[in-house]
Order: C-alpha cells, then sequence, then structure tokens
C-alpha cells in the first residue's frame, strides 16, 4: 500500500517548505516505503483531522508530527533501513533537535519565515500572519533579516558544534545518515526553498548538505525552490 503524505506547500504547490515536512521526506526516503505526495495549504486546516502537517496515512491510520512519524516508520517497517536503530539513536536525534531549537531555529526564522509568508497563497498567509505575528509580538517584516550576509555569519555560528563534528564524520550518523541528520538537514532546507541557500558550499555543513541533497536519485536537490520554480 502506498503511502499518502501530506506536504504543506505554498501558493505554488510544487514548491513544499516546512522544515519538519522535510525531515518526514527524507525520512520516508531513507526508508524506501513508497509515497505519494499529497499537497496541503494551510488554508485547509479546518478540514483536516490534525490541522497540521507533516501527517501520513498508512494502513488505515493517520499519524501526524514529524518525530512521531519517524518512530512509527521504524515500529511499521523493521526490514527496512532504520532511521534510528536503538535507544541511543533516538537520544542522538533528540539531542540534535535540541541543539536546533536552541542555536539554530532563532535565525533560520529570520531567514526564512517571512518569505514564506510571500509565496503561500492569500488566504493562508491572512492566517500565517495573524498568528505568527502573535506568537513573536511584532510583524514578520521586522523579523525579516534584511542583510543576507549578516544572517548566513549568525547562522554558521549556531551551526558550530555541526560544522566541527562534520570534519571528522561524513555524516551526524557516522557513516550514513540516521534522523539525527535529517532534523538539521529539515531547518536548513527550509531556507534553501524560500529564501537562497543558507550555508557556504566549502564549509563542513555545506558538504554535508550537499551529500544528503544528492541522495535518493538526488530529490532534495531537485526539489523546486523559489529561485528554481
Amino acid at each position: 500500500m502506498t503511502i499518502q503524505f501530506y506536504e504543506l506547500a505554498a501558493e505554488n504547490t510544487d514548491i513544499k517548505f516546512s522544515p519538519f515536512v522535510w525531515r518526514t521526506r527524507m525520512a520516508l526516503l531513507h526508508k524506501e516505503v513508497d509515497f505519494e505526495s499529497v499537497a496541503w495549504q494551510f488554508r485547509q486546516r479546518d478540514d483536516f483531522e490534525h490541522k497540521t502537517v507533516p501527517a501520513i496515512y498508512d494502513d488505515g491510520k493517520m499519524i501526524s508530527d514529524s518525530w512521531e512519524i519517524a518512530k512509527y516508520l521504524d515500529a511499521q517497517y523493521p526490514d527496512k533501513p532504520m532511521l534510528m536503530k536503538d535507544a541511543e539513536a533516538e537520544a542522538h536525534a533528540q539531542l540534535v533537535s535540541a541543539i536546533c531549537n536552541n542555536l539554530v531555529f532563532a535565525t533560520a526564522a529570520s531567514m526564512a519565515i517571512y518569505p514564506v509568508s510571500q509565496i503561500i497563497d492569500s488566504e493562508s498567509a491572512a492566517y500565517f500572519l495573524e498568528t505568527r505575528e502573535a506568537k513573536f509580538g511584532k510583524k514578520l517584516s521586522e523579523i525579516n533579516a534584511d542583510d543576507k550576509d549578516q544572517a548566513k555569519a549568525n547562522l554558521a555560528k549556531g551551526l558550530a558544534v555541526f560544522e566541527a563534528t562534520l570534519a571528522t564524520s561524513d555524516f551526524l550518523g557516522g557513516k550514513s545518515p540516521t534522523y539525527a541528520d535529517y532534523t538539521l538537514f529539515g531547518v536548513l532546507k527550509w531556507i534553501d526553498v524560500v529564501a537562497y541557500r543558507p550555508i557556504d558550499e566549502a564549509s563542513n555543513v555545506g558538504k554535508w548538505f550537499d551529500r544528503i541533497s544528492a541522495m535518493y536519485s538526488g530529490d532534495a536537490a531537485k526539489a523546486p525552490t523559489v529561485n528554481n520554480s
């Protein structure tokens, strides 16, 4: 049975941009399971059981939340490549997520969240602006990082721990990627899709980003963005 995978989409539904959706897309590719992408927009939230994406429908069940989906995929398809093979791998992925939340997400949001408001359909944009401006307590245009070079420099500071790790390892998971890798990758792909490439190609993180982008027949590398759509 083909998994139905609900992905947050821009007005141009070929453009999928959520960092959490990207975590799940990479997880599905990693698991080598058949899935079908279903474009989902904020305006559809009242007609959708879980209100948010990513979500998957598989074997008669709807599962939402990127972390829960990753755990479900490993439990449901243990014969496929594992995202997190044991409790230690789960803890590692949680650690990477915590580092992202504390050191990377704020800068990433300043680079990506205003551009998102400019590429979604008008009905979705009204909801997005209302909820995000209430969360941040200011206009999204005031959050936006106007100085691209400074924003990239700020992001590089937050990525320093990953830069050091990837100096001696191809992936955060070691010789091959795990869900820990997709956790960070999703955040950076979010910026890449809605704004611009956020990292130096020559950096360790940049080389890692390209390695993952090239995997799975280059699915991530070929994904439409605001600049190539």
